[in-house]
């Protein structure tokens, strides 16, 4: 649990579940094609019983990929935070050592949370091709 929202709880996403995670995804901007494809892990996010997200992460061996998605009347309200401190430690547990983000926008957020800005050439090739080829800033954190 996170001291900021001690009642958020994360349930791993069941695969009907997987439409409502496409579709906020899309609307986030963030690749959702490929939420089907193996090495690929999502949860949902609620607090006092009322979704709240969508995370996941994406497993390349030692290395992660990460996806947050707060519902759109939720925002900037620390919630974004508190999932990304849960999946971090779901990431150590899945074998990962260093997470990567494409921050879309988002880079104060994940500078806040010790991630940091790298090339885009240092980025492992098969976590690059999970990025958008748009994407505006590539980060990343060691987190085992």
């Amino acid at each position: 649990m996170n001291a900021g929202h001690p009642k958020l709880l994360w349930l791993p996403l069941a695969p009907f579940e997987r439409d409502g995670l496409r579709r906020a995804l899309e609307r986030a901007g963030l690749p959702h094609a490929d939420v089907d494809a193996p090495g690929r892990w999502f949860w949902r996010f609620e607090e006092n019983d009322v979704p709240v997200g969508f995370g996941g992460i994406e497993v390349h061996d030692e290395d992660g990929l990460l996806r947050i998605v707060t519902l759109p009347m939720l925002r900037h309200r620390g919630l974004g935070g508190a999932i990304a401190d849960a999946l971090e430690g779901e990431t150590v547990a899945l074998g990962c050592r260093v997470l990567w983000v494409a921050a879309g926008g988002e880079e104060p957020f994940f500078a806040e949370r010790g991630y940091a800005p790298c090339p885009r050439d240092t980025v492992p090739a098969a976590v690059a091709g999970s990025i958008p080829p748009g994407a505006d800033a590539v980060m990343m954190k060691r987190v085992g």
